[in-house]
């Protein structure tokens, strides 16, 4: 009901300016607030515009009177009070005007006390009339169906969802009196009877047949009313079909039942749990994985005694966030069975939702202990997969198959080509090869991502510009995410040198072959050609003769003898089956010894061959015929290749450690491109015009001699001037006197 404040607007009426201003005036005092009307037309106007609370409307005004505002405000449904002034001359026209709708009446001079007592009835009633017909609205529309019987069974009222409700079952005109409606059970009936006998609410659900013969399940409440002081005069029923709600109830309870049978059917823990965390349900594999029986679930198992201290708190984050539906955490914990016994687990939770919101979680537990052992697995062939990545000692690059960007590279190719992890991340595959090889490298690299290449030698380019020679192996496997090309590169530099000695080996022992069958031959032709002369002409030839024969005999038997020597030596050095007698010797006597037998061929050649030993001449740990061949070898050489008249001058001296056994003599000289080359086997150097004889295996012997007994061999020459031969050996060691 409105209140008499400034927000009740009245509406007054009145072609009387007097009447106007005395009423507001009041209107004023009693706390209301006026608006005032000259005439019907404005009046009209006025309520078509505005909202008024009353309306106090003068039933005489000119052009438009008080009944014809009534009747517009009637028959438009304007829901307010209408108070009519009027005359002591208009009481026809007021009784007219209380039969069209009009809520009351005043007389002229209006009396304010009257007014205020007139109008708080009109709100009071107005707002009960508005009550009224606000219920009335909210019954007729309700879904539910309800009906008003005398305590007879007579119907007084019924909705139309009652009437809707009563034909869906029966198909028949409702009854007047409930009793005798063919849709009422009869069970319903006694309850109605019950309900008028002993004034008590009665509701529950009850059984129907609709008349297609189908079940109708209904919810009811039957309520005893009391009217004009009569207790059980009347009978008020709410009806409500709730075949569907109980369809429902049903199919969420058989869902149930199917959720929990395939539940038992799981592998994995099923669990649910109440509001408080309480557990509920659990399937067959959460007693048998976690220990626990059916009645101690009943006496009650919190949720959080299955995870660890730490692990709790953000369980239950990730279960508010879930209520919110706010970002979810990690699934991964640790639970603990009964016995104590913990493992690693994905635990899965939804909210159990009804009608108030959540009202639990229903949950599952995936063991992942085999997971994570795989896991375990796979890091550690992960690592090592890495660590023999690395460890390999050729170079690997890896290239992504579609842009050929290098992606991965191992330590090995890092130090190959020169470039930091970053640089490497910028290049290209294309960018490895010198420009001129680029576009044939490119090509390999296409067809090897399409697992159409083989292999490839070539030439790389390193970040210093170095050209390296390569053997290239290359696969192409496939990622989750990109397709990828692997190649091997394999510095082949050191092969190719090996293959060139090899080549110069082989031609090297082919010219051996050759000189070593010139060399025999020669020695043999001389050997048989005197031999047989001896012995054809023996009796002819004088003694003179013979002698110088058996003499050249001799000397070449000794040069093939010392040809087989070598060629014996260099053999077992190879295999490795020399053995060297060393003892403390004197080198002096060696190389004076050796010296003195080729003075001979010195002279020969008219060669001044000189000796000069440094004193005092220390010992040194050597085999004597070892050292013996490196001097004959030595100064033999520097006697070959001497011209006559030249000089060969043999040295021997000591350091502090070593001693110094030097040939010099002023031959022709080693060309220097020949310098690295004449310790190598069968190496003779080519001298144009020039017939040489000899194996190329006297110098091969020396070096491997002088390293047997940890010394070294040096040589220095100056073309057509000198050539200086300098062993060092190691001197003996003598103990240390106190």
């Amino acid at each position: 009901m409105p209140q008499s404040d400034d927000h009740t607007t009245v509406l007054i009426a009145d072609d009387s300016e007097l009447v106007r201003k005395t009423v507001s005036r009041i209107m004023s005092r009693l706390g209301y607030h006026p608006v005032t009307a000259s005439g019907g037309i404005e009046a009209v106007s006025l309520l078509q515009s505005s909202s008024f609370d009353a309306l106090l409307l003068d039933i005489s005004m000119p052009e438009k009177g008080g009944i014809d505002v009534l009747r517009f405000v009637m028959e438009n449904g304007y829901a307010l009070p209408v108070i009519m002034i009027s005359g002591s001359g208009d009481i026809g026209q007021v009784v007219q005007c209380l039969k069209m709708g009009a809520y009351d009446y005043l007389t002229k001079p209006v009396d304010a006390h009257r007014l205020q007592i007139v109008l708080k009835n009109a709100f009071s009633e107005s707002a009960l009339r508005r009550k009224v017909r606000l219920l009335s609205a909210a019954v007729d529309q309700s879904p539910v169906a309800v009906v008003i019987t005398d305590n007879r069974g007579y119907i007084e009222y019924a909705n139309p969802s009652f009437t809707a409700f009563r034909s869906a079952l029966t198909g028949c005109r409702l009854q007047e009196n409930i009793f005798d409606d063919d849709a009422q059970p009869e069970n319903l009936s006694v309850k109605f009877r019950n309900a008028i006998v002993s004034g008590k609410v009665w509701q529950g659900d009850y059984c129907n047949h609709k008349r297609n013969g189908e079940l109708s399940w209904e919810h009811a409440i039957i309520s005893p009313v009391a009217s004009q002081g009569e207790s059980g005069s009347h009978i008020l029923a709410f009806m409500q079909d709730i075949t569907e709600s109980r369809k429902n109830q049903e199919a969420l309870l058989k869902s149930n039942r199917r959720f929990r049978e395939l539940a038992d059917l799981l592998p994995q823990p099923v669990f649910e749990t109440d509001g408080k965390g309480f557990i509920t349900y659990s399937n067959r594999a959460g007693f048998s994985t976690f220990g626990y029986s059916r009645k101690e679930m009943k006496r009650g198992i919190h949720a959080l005694q299955f995870f660890a201290p730490e692990d709790k708190s953000r369980l239950m984050h990730g279960l508010r966030m879930k209520k919110t539906a706010g970002p979810l955490g990690t699934h991964e914990f640790t639970v603990f069975r009964r016995d104590g016994a913990g493992f690693p687990a994905l635990v899965y939770t939804a909210p159990i939702t009804g009608r108030k919101g959540s009202r639990g979680f229903r949950g599952i537990v995936v063991d992942i202990t085999e997971l994570k052992e795989s896991e375990r697995m796979l890091r550690e062939n992960r690592k090592k997969y890495l660590d023999l990545f690395q460890a390999i000692p050729d170079a690997i690059i890896v290239a992504d198959a579609e842009s050929g960007v290098l992606v991965e590279w191992n330590r090995q190719g890092q130090f190959f080509f020169g470039y930091t992890p970053e640089e490497f991340s910028r290049l290209h595959i294309g960018d490895l090869y010198p420009e001129q090889l680029r576009e044939a490298a490119v090509a390999y690299f296409k067809k090897a991502c399409t697992g159409q290449a083989g292999t490839l030698e070539t030439q790389i380019v390193t970040r210093q510009g170095i050209r390296i020679d390569v053997h290239i192996s290359s696969a192409a496997f496939t990622t989750e995410h990109f397709r990828c090309f692997v190649g091997i590169f394999r510095d082949i530099t050191q092969q190719k040198r090996s293959d060139r000695l090899v080549s110069e080996n082989i031609r090297m022992k082919n010219d051996f072959i050759s000189t070593v069958s010139h060399e025999l031959r020669t020695p043999l032709f001389s050997i048989l050609g005197f031999t047989g002369t001896l012995l054809r002409e023996q009796d002819e030839l004088d003694r003179e003769t013979r002698m110088e024969f058996i003499s050249i005999i001799h000397d070449e038997s000794k040069r093939l003898s010392a040809l087989i020597e070598d060629v014996l030596m260099i053999s077992r050095i190879d295999s490795g089956r020399v053995s060297y007698k060393k003892s403390e010797l004197d080198p002096s006597i060696t190389v004076s010894e050796v010296c003195r037998s080729l003075k001979i061929r010195a002279d020969e050649k008219n060669i001044d061959l000189r000796l000069r030993v440094c004193a005092p001449m220390e010992h040194i740990f050597a085999d004597q015929d070892s050292l013996k061949q490196v001097a004959i070898n030595i100064i033999g050489n520097a006697l070959k290749f001497t011209y006559s008249g030249g000089v060969v001058q043999v040295r021997l001296s000591c350091d502090a450690r070593s001693l110094l056994f030097s040939v010099e003599d002023n031959g022709p000289g080693i060309p220097a491109e020949d310098i690295e080359k004449i310790f190598e086997k069968f190496f003779r150097v080519e001298r144009s015009g020039e017939a040489v004889d000899g194996t190329g295996l006297g110098l091969s012997i020396v070096k491997e001699i002088v390293a047997a007994h940890d010394g070294t061999v040096e040589v220095k020459s100056i073309p057509n001037q000198s050539t200086v031969f300098l062993v060092r050996l190691p001197l003996l060691m003598k103990p240390c006197r106190k």
